[in-house]
């Protein structure tokens, strides 16, 4: 668990969130638990270090970022691979 806690203090130095996937969140709380049951652990494990925690469901992946920055945070996009912010732009009418 100190060896998880490190690789995201390490990443929360360099960038806003720390993304930790499934296997290796598999390494501290086993595939076996009950989903509910992992997520509540891990959920205690953020607050014992002062984390703030988001889940998503598709393989489990849990994003951590410091506790002050979730508040701070008025929104957070996260793009996914594939997806691209377009700019809208205004037509011009020339008069001719």
């Amino acid at each position: 668990m100190r060896k998880l806690a490190n690789q995201i203090e390490t990443e929360l130095k360099k960038q806003e969130i720390c993304a930790v996937y499934n296997s290796d969140l598999a390494r501290v709380w086993p595939k076996s638990m009950s989903v509910g049951r992992r997520m509540k652990q891990i959920q205690r494990f953020a607050k014992q270090h002062a984390l703030a925690v988001t889940f998503y469901d598709v393989g489990l992946c849990a994003i951590f970022e410091k506790e002050n920055a979730s508040t701070s945070a008025a929104k957070r996009v996260l793009l996914l691979e594939g997806d691209r912010m377009k700019r809208s732009r205004k037509s011009r009418s020339r008069a001719g």
